[in-house]
């Protein structure tokens, strides 16, 4: 079976001069432009192609790579905007629509949203939503206490960061435990903090534990055998400092090198560390 909106492996059913037409099964023959084709192909021959709709509602291939795919996420601008939506680019010559009942909010021209792609089950045509409420799960939200997720930053709220828990539900970031850049559109690993009694989901980014200042503690070896075994930074370094530098908390920057310390692998001082010769 094939779908819209996804990049597939379709078998080359006739080469002509204006290009080919691929076996598209349940969505019949699919055309590539001669344009598209960077090698002979022969029938039989396989490709991987991306689907979708040209102008005419014709199921058509290409070999580019759009920025997302049907049922993904990506952060995409808005070229222009019209009586029916918002077109936004999405790496193909084909604009993708987002509707204006998809719009939360109403988007604005030369602005970048995080959408989520959508097939219409209507039209078939692939659209861009950021109303994501209608994407997510409708069931009760049933992590763990520091389970690992995957995460997608949505945006900024007056507390910290909002996040998508793996597509699934929403939580947050507080601004008090980032301790590395964020952008929204941007995925990345976290864990789940804490499952309130109203479903609300709080979030923190960093290992929490010794698992956290291990990983760390590699780190910080690495940074040092790379700036000739001497960081400027020790325990009574200011905590911005060492956020800046290795993205975390100073309370963490301390149990790391008081391990790299214990293992008499490095040197405290109070404003640097140096590797022990």
């Amino acid at each position: 079976m094939s779908y819209l909106g996804t990049t597939q492996t379709l078998f080359v059913k006739e080469v002509s001069n204006e290009g080919a037409y691929l076996d598209g099964h349940d969505l019949g023959e699919v055309f590539l432009p001669k344009q598209e084709i960077k090698h002979e192909l022969e029938a039989g021959d396989s490709i991987s192609v991306f689907i979708f709709l040209d102008n005419a509602n014709l199921a058509t291939a290409t070999i580019k790579k759009p920025h997302a795919q049907v049922g993904e996420y990506a952060l995409l601008r808005v070229k222009e905007i019209n009586s029916i939506g918002a077109f936004l680019d999405w790496g193909l010559e084909k604009d993708v629509l987002a509707p204006f009942n998809e719009q939360k909010p109403r988007m604005q021209e030369g602005h970048s949203y995080l959408v989520r792609l959508y097939l219409d089950n209507a039209s078939q045509r692939i659209c861009a939503s950021n109303n994501f409420n209608r994407f997510l799960s409708k069931g009760e939200p049933q992590y763990t206490h520091l389970q690992e997720v995957d995460l997608i930053v949505a945006g900024k709220t007056d507390i910290g960061y909002k996040v998508l828990i793996e597509e699934s539900h929403f939580g947050v970031v507080f601004y008090n435990m980032v301790f590395k850049s964020l952008f929204v559109g941007q995925k990345l690993k976290g864990y789940i903090q804490k499952v309130r009694d109203d479903g609300k989901i709080d979030v923190v980014l960093e290992k929490p534990g010794m698992g956290k200042v291990s990983d760390l503690g590699e780190t910080i070896m690495q940074k040092l055998k790379n700036e000739g075994g001497v960081i400027p930074l020790g325990d009574k370094s200011d905590p911005e400092a060492i956020k800046k530098m290795f993205s975390t908390s100073k309370a963490n920057y301390k149990k790391a090198i008081g391990g790299l310390f214990k293992q008499e692998l490095i040197d405290i001082e109070a404003k640097s560390i140096r590797l022990r010769s």
